[in-house]
């Protein structure tokens, strides 16, 4: 039997419980400790293990990938010199996903607690939250944006990669919320952070803190949504400004948006938001999956379906294996969440590509999803890219050799690779299983209050087990559970609901829907507490009141003093006896009330139980009903608590039908275009004699959506067109306003579609055996051209955002032909330039490679001076930390060696503001070389000179900014 299952499952800062300078001395030190270590490892960890490739996930296997995850530590400031990059495909964003799937095969809470913790890492890095120096940084948008910087001086640069930091958070969040029996829970890790001490409260931390990074960032700065929220950068954007997204940056995005979407389900606690994530992600999956334009569909050599797509959705072809592996592995996910109608018949395509296309023999990987190789990330690879392994679910033809050629010893220290190797182990036993669980039965709903309907029903049984029920409303599914009860909440009062419910099992299998339940939400007076008059034992501070439990607004709370644990109450004077018969009650952020009661009072001083309304825990939302009471006071007395209550929300309602007025009209609508395909609104709020709940906004005689508050977006518009809106204010009994002024606009003209003009005179000149120098004639365009495209033999290798362009990496003495198109802001693309060839010079190779060298000094034993020669660009010599000037690095070729052309790569960090090159006979006196030296170096630099006939060549950094680093430093005799 397998331990497994596979379900699928406006911000006001986050306010801890600690000090704001207790927070930051918290982060200092956690970031300095956890920093001591360099890389990620913090102890040596015996390898993952894989017992066998076939049947369920064995216990070993389990413990192999615990005991290893407690070895491997988030990567902190100043450990990495991105910390965007980190966590979006480096190691650190990589595991967390690792483990967040291994948690969701094995439902083992050691996982999920590690995952934890390294969210709690991630989000501490946070620019707007970490300390100074490496936080409270400046971002291109002029604000200390809430973001991942992606460099660590100077202005923070911030792109998409923020979407995986995003998805981390969301992801875990979920998880948390899909095992509602540990959400009361003390995380056993500890709260070092201040984010909450229960899996619950750190889960809202979590996804509230993801919200805001989407709110504050991605939606105003970098997101352009207004082509029907297909994702476009905004013009602002340093990165490709106004362009569209590549595909796996479209992955970063669409995973944070999935997540919270998913998160925001589960709670039930914002279904307009949860809307706006869907639609933004259903728009950018259908733009891949539903439109041929976007990529290619054919048939492959094996006679199979199979899918071609280029870098972003205007490139049809010849992505390079690094990006289209990242591509997979984010469609794989949207797949696997089950939101968004991807079936596995369009999944299979990428697997037929991977299978008949890519893998092309033993240790022989294409560079690019069409077969062909090509230079850096195109290159052929002798080994699969791990985001390609979960694909072998899909063609178990080629399980074995992914498995094996994953796991050659059965070991692994990666753990993407080991996880997604397990999700496939997993599927292919688990697979086997076609029977699906009995109905549920005897599904009976009953209505808890106004906007909230309990349900309940007789477990259904499985050949192997019931991991799950899912849960509907009418035809729509609006949640899970593992046990057989569920909670159906935000409902609107008096109104008729119906619900099903299906079981699940592990391997997907589900059952027939069980019988149709109904129940009508009760009628609801208003929040008779909302407007009034409050008070409380004892408050933490000034920032949580009394009347923070009071004010419609769960996101603030209540708090009694440091210390005040017990014989803790808040109360509220409705300033004139008032019936009630309703109480709800909610202790969101922190659920610590231990036992409680209800007391009514007419003078404020002498307070009466009210008869059925003590209890001991209340938890995120609790409805307390009873027996009609008129009193003028009301008050909840907390008997005990577990630490300092704190109450988010507390209302009162009275008997139905009592409010009859409405609202008053809605005043000084005004509406503004803010693209070619939206219009925002805004207005003076109305007024009530309860309490006005929300706002109708209707396009000319049309309802086209609803608000809380005194705004409304209007998007999907048409170009260059006039629309007319009004709005009408509601209450809880849903009485209605009459309507506001009108207010009119205009959207935008549509956007740029006219391409730039076709570059001209073209050349290409050999400048060494591996590269050849391009330049052309600008081209023109009505708005501005942003960059230009280069095509090698009809692939696209590269761009520049001037005419000229360096294509390095080449083949000696070998025959090339390239194009360039030039393209603008909005992805316009021109014609093909005319064709320039060239032919690269004859040369020996490259002279350093396999010999002997040497560094001034080194950062670590991870930044040796071989890095800087071992012919690979993703590896770097570093000198060491405080190391910026007269630093120097230095080859023996063994033998006096004749020598004229120097290429050096200073890609990851350019630093050096001047160097110059030296060759000695004897390694200890060096001389100048003449016309070798220089200013700045940059990501590829050829310095040709006079031949030199030497055994020792150094390249000599006199000065520079930072820390010097290179990639790579290459010697040839042309």
């Amino acid at each position: 039997m397998p331990l497994l299952t596979s379900s699928h499952l406006k911000r006001k800062h986050r306010v801890f419980t600690f000090s704001k300078k207790q927070l930051i001395l918290f982060g200092v030190i956690i970031a300095f400790v956890i920093g001591l270590f360099q890389g990620n490892q913090a102890l040596a960890a015996g390898p993952m293990v894989v017992d066998s490739f076939d049947g369920p996930i064995t216990e070993n296997e389990i413990n192999s990938f615990k005991s290893y995850i407690q070895t491997v530590e988030p990567v902190v400031w100043p450990n990495t010199g991105s910390m965007q990059s980190e966590y979006a495909q480096g190691k650190s964003g990589e595991n967390i996903k690792a483990m967040g799937l291994m948690y969701e095969l094995t439902n083992d809470t050691e996982i999920l607690d590690r995952m934890i913790y390294f969210c709690d890492v991630l989000l501490s890095q946070r620019n707007d939250i970490l300390p100074a120096p490496y936080g409270q940084r400046t971002v291109w948008t002029n604000t200390i944006a809430p973001v991942w910087p992606g460099n660590n001086t100077g202005t923070a640069s911030a792109d998409s990669a923020n979407g995986d930091s995003i998805g981390h958070l969301a992801y875990c969040g979920r998880l948390i919320l899909q095992t509602p029996v540990i959400s009361n829970t003390t995380v056993p890790i500890g709260d070092a952070y201040g984010h909450g001490a229960t899996y619950l409260q750190r889960a809202n931390t979590f996804i509230t803190e993801a919200d805001y990074v989407v709110s504050q960032f991605l939606f105003p700065k970098l997101l352009d949504l207004s082509r029907g929220n297909k994702l476009y950068f905004q013009t602002q954007s340093p990165y490709m400004p106004g362009g569209v997204f590549p595909w796996n940056q479209q992955m970063m995005i669409t995973y944070g948006l999935q997540n919270l979407a998913a998160a925001h389900a589960i709670k039930g606690d914002n279904p307009s938001l949860v809307s706006q994530y869907d639609g933004i992600v259903q728009t950018n999956l259908n733009w891949f999956f539903s439109d041929n334009s976007a990529k290619q569909t054919y048939t492959d050599s094996k006679g199979n379906t199979a899918y071609n797509w280029g870098y972003n959705p205007t490139l049809l072809g010849g992505e390079d294996s690094n990006h289209g592996a990242l591509d997979v592995s984010g469609f794989y996910r949207a797949f696997l969440i089950g939101r968004y109608g991807i079936t596995a018949s369009m999944m299979t395509p990428f697997a037929n590509m991977y299978a008949d296309v890519m893998m092309r023999g033993p240790g022989d990987y294409a560079g690019r999803v069409d077969g062909t190789d090509g230079t850096g990330h195109g290159a052929p690879t002798t080994y699969p890219r791990s985001g390609n392994i979960q694909l072998a679910a899909l063609r178990p033809d080629v399980y074995y050799t992914l498995a094996n050629a994953t796991m050659p010893n059965m070991t692994s220290t990666t753990m993407a690779s080991f996880a997604r190797l397990m999700y496939v182990k997993n599927q292919r036993y688990t697979g086997s299983d076609t029977q699906a669980p009995t109905t549920p039965t005897n599904l009976t709903a009953t209505a808890a209050s106004s906007s909230q309907v309990n349900l309940s029903w007789t477990a259904s049984t499985d050949n192997v087990a019931v991991t799950g029920y899912n849960v509907y409303r009418g035809a729509t599914l609006v949640g899970t559970s593992s046990t057989t009860s569920y909670s159906d909440t935000g409902l609107s009062a008096s109104t008729a609901y119906s619900y099903t419910v299906k079981a699940k099992d592990a391997a997907a299998n589900v059952s027939a829907a069980s019988n149709t339940a109904s129940a009508t939400t009760l009628v609801s007076s208003g929040n008779l507490a909302l407007g009034k008059t409050y008070s409380a034992s004892t408050t933490w501070s000034t920032t949580y009141l009394g009347d923070k439990a009071f004010d419609g607004d769960a996101a603030t709370r209540w708090s009694a003093s440091s210390g005040s644990f017990n014989n803790q109450w808040i109360s509220v004077d409705f300033g004139s006896p008032a019936t009630y018969n309703q109480v709800v009650i909610k202790e969101i952020s922190f659920p610590r009330v231990t036992a409680y009661k209800l007391q009514s009072s007419t003078d404020g001083t002498t307070y009466t139980d009210i008869a059925g309304t003590t209890g001991t825990t209340i938890g995120a939302n609790k409805t307390i009903s009873f027996s009609s009471v008129s009193s003028r006071y009301l008050r909840l007395y907390i008997t005990t608590a577990s630490n300092i209550p704190n109450i988010d929300e507390m209302e009162v309602y009275g008997p139905s039908g009592s409010d009859t007025t409405a609202p008053t009209a809605p005043t000084n609508v005004t509406a503004t275009a803010a693209s070619s395909s939206q219009i925002n609104l805004s207005w003076t709020a109305s007024t009530d004699n309860v309490g006005v709940t929300g706002y109708n906004v209707y396009r000319g005689a049309t309802l086209v959506g609803s608000a809380t508050t005194t705004s409304y977006n209007d998007t999907g518009l048409t170009a260059s067109t006039a629309y007319s809106y009004t709005v009408k204010a509601k209450d809880a009994a849903t009485n209605i306003s009459a309507a506001s002024n009108t207010a009119s606009a205009t959207t935008h003209a549509p956007p740029d579609a006219q391409a730039p003009t076709t570059p001209t005179s073209l050349t290409a000149t050999a400048a060494s055996n591996s590269q050849i120098n391009l330049s052309w004639t600008a081209s023109t365009d009505n708005v501005g051209v942003t960059e230009y495209n280069v095509y090698r033999d009809g692939a696209l290798v590269g761009s520049s955002t001037s005419p000229s362009y360096s294509d390095t990496g080449l083949s000696a003495s070998t025959s090339y032909s390239y194009t360039v198109r030039a393209e603008d802001a909005a992805a316009n693309l021109s014609t093909a330039s005319n064709t320039a060839n060239a032919t690269t010079l004859s040369g020996g190779g490259n002279l350093a490679l396999g010999k002997t060298y040497n560094a001034s000094t080194t950062w670590s034993a991870t930044y040796p001076a071989a890095n800087a020669f071992d012919g690979s660009s993703a590896t770097r010599w570093s000198a060491s930390s405080g190391s910026l000037n007269n630093q120097w690095l230095s080859v023996d070729l063994g033998a006096a060696t004749s020598f004229n052309q120097v290429v050096i790569k200073e890609i990851t960090y350019q630093r050096v503001t001047s160097f110059k090159l030296q060759s000695s006979s004897d390694g200890t006196t060096y001389t100048d070389i003449a016309g070798a030296s220089g200013t700045t170096i940059g990501a590829n630099k050829t310095i040709t000179f006079t031949s030199v006939n030497a055994r020792y060549l150094r390249l000599y950094v006199t000065t520079a900014s930072a820390v010097p680093t290179i990639n790579e430093m290459e010697v040839y005799n042309q």
